[in-house]
């Protein structure tokens, strides 16, 4: 689809950026923010990256699966390899609850360490959250094991060092 133009909709508590396709598609993206005065640019850009995440997940939610895909992994796609530590589960912390993200492909444990950071401080900026300490972001390899984790006080002080 190309984008022709964008509209953002704001309401309490949320915005939500409608991108305008050619032959009238078009895609909204609702997001919770905790700051109101984010400029249309920051707002587009959230946008954009919130559909590059989905975009990236793939697979399908556990209830979906077929009954013999146990582990999830799509016919025709290769499992890792023990090389290949991807595709990566994030998990995230949010109150008392944990939401997982399954088969996100990134390139390297760099990126996944870059994402896992990003995803700790958009946690932070939830309007809707308390305080919280311990983990906010684990990331698993394809074998299940915890190959990154980022706490609330780390994605504290990478925000606070980010506004300097």
């Amino acid at each position: 689809m190309q984008v022709l133009d964008t509209a953002i909709h704001a309401s309490p508590g949320t915005v939500t950026v409608e991108f305008i396709g050619e032959g009238g598609e078009n895609i909204a993206v609702t997001m919770i923010v905790s700051n109101p005065l984010l400029d249309h640019g920051a707002l587009v850009d959230r946008a954009k990256e919130l559909m590059v995440q989905c975009a990236a997940f793939g697979g399908l939610p556990v209830q979906d699966r077929p009954q013999g895909d146990a582990d999830g992994v799509r016919p025709g796609t290769e499992r890792p390899s023990e090389t290949n530590q991807g595709p990566y589960t994030f998990e995230y912390r949010e109150g008392g609850s944990v939401r997982r993200l399954e088969g996100v492909e990134l390139p390297d444990l760099e990126a996944v360490r870059h994402e896992a950071l990003r995803s700790a401080i958009d946690l932070l900026d939830d309007a809707a959250a308390p305080r919280q300490d311990g983990w906010a972001v684990r990331v698993r390899s394809g074998d299940g094991a915890v190959v990154v984790s980022v706490d609330f006080e780390e994605a504290r002080q990478e925000r606070a060092t980010a506004a300097l």
